[in-house]
């Protein structure tokens, strides 16, 4: 089955860098153009099939993002994507990164929920010493630690229904017993590969494989995303990437249920108005649900000091950042639907 799965990847990414090299090359620059804002268009316009929020889904972890500078920013990083956090938000960014850098994030939270993601990447060179494309390793790892296992009191002569203590004794007055606790985990861990396909042009994608265990059954999947960025001027991107491609989770139960992964579609435009300010804008689209605009601005006060504005579809969301030599310190805030989510990330060049 993996080796199916990886085939099938391998062919797809040939034929899209084929593809993508083929209108490049032909210098037929509108037709790729056009091929990116009819994504856009459509990403805008597709009507919803069910009006559920992505909470309820399958992997919806991996429609949170990471990073707290980009989360400072409302999620509108498809087109800036310029260090190691691409490798989520679109592979394609990782190509212009220049040193290595590696990136950590954590958060606790509302109803005891705990994220964390880390990931490194690297660029590498040619004997010659050019650029031969960025590499990166990613983990994120979502989930609530400690669920109770509980079970009703009963006073059953049978000995057939569940017991209040873990003898099998009953207590009067007890209606509730504690028998155990366990987890509900969510992993994702995916390799990239990006580098430059021609002036002005980016691509990438990740290999993932996806796992989540809960109580006593696992599952798992395979996956992949790719992403594309373009450099329309100096001051000016587009991003787009399309994230969780073919993942269906399947359960090791008896009736071999498996759960699908909605498919993401992201198109954004960043644009450097100055030196020190930076706005960006995405259309989020999730399958079997409505469109979502993000936007965001990030501004640097001083070389080491910044501070963020976004909104996620309409929710607000603050972020500040503080530089020290190598390394760059991450925070933000979202008013989320679940409660308020602060985010502490951090970031290091090597």
């Amino acid at each position: 089955m993996c080796k199916i799965i990886v085939q099938k990847i391998n062919v797809t990414a040939e034929m899209i860098d084929n593809q993508f090299y083929r209108l490049v090359r032909g210098n037929n620059m509108k037709k790729v153009l056009k091929t990116l804002f009819l994504a856009a268009i459509s990403a805008g316009t597709l009507s919803s099939a069910a009006m559920a929020e992505s909470a309820g889904q399958a992997g919806a972890y991996l429609k949170m993002g990471v990073g707290a500078r980009a989360l400072g920013m409302g999620s509108a990083f498809t087109a800036l994507a310029d260090d190691s956090t691409a490798a989520f938000w679109n592979p394609a960014g990782l190509a212009r990164l220049k040193k290595a850098e590696g990136s950590f994030m954590h958060a606790d939270l509302s109803m005891d929920r705990e994220y964390n993601f880390f990931n490194y990447a690297h660029p590498l060179k040619s004997k010659d010493g050019k650029d031969n494309g960025v590499v990166a390793l990613s983990h994120i790892r979502f989930g609530v630690d400690g669920i109770p296992e509980t079970r009703l009191a009963t006073n059953d002569p049978t000995q057939t229904l569940p017991a209040t203590n873990p003898d099998g004794t009953y207590t009067a007055g007890k209606s509730v017993y504690i028998f155990s606790y366990f987890d509900d985990s969510e992993k994702a861990t995916f390799g990239s590969y990006a580098r430059k396909l021609a002036d002005h042009w980016y691509g990438g994608i990740n290999l993932k494989y996806l796992s989540q265990d809960l109580f006593t059954s696992s599952a798992d999947s395979f996956g992949f995303d790719l992403g594309f960025l373009y450099e329309a001027n100096e001051k000016t991107t587009l991003g787009l990437s399309v994230r969780d491609i073919g993942e269906s989770l399947e359960w090791d139960t008896a009736s071999g249920h498996s759960d699908s992964v909605p498919t993401t579609l992201q198109v954004g435009v960043a644009h450097k108005a100055s030196e020190k300010l930076t706005l960006a804008a995405d259309i989020n689209k999730v399958k079997d649900m409505d469109a979502k605009l993000f936007a965001g601005a990030e501004w640097w006060v001083q070389d080491y000091a910044a501070l963020r504005l976004g909104a996620n579809d309409g929710d607000l969301t603050l972020g500040a950042s503080f530089k020290l030599d190598t390394w760059r310190f991450d925070y933000s805030y979202a008013d989320e639907t679940l409660g308020d989510a602060h985010r502490i990330s951090a970031s290091k060049q090597f």
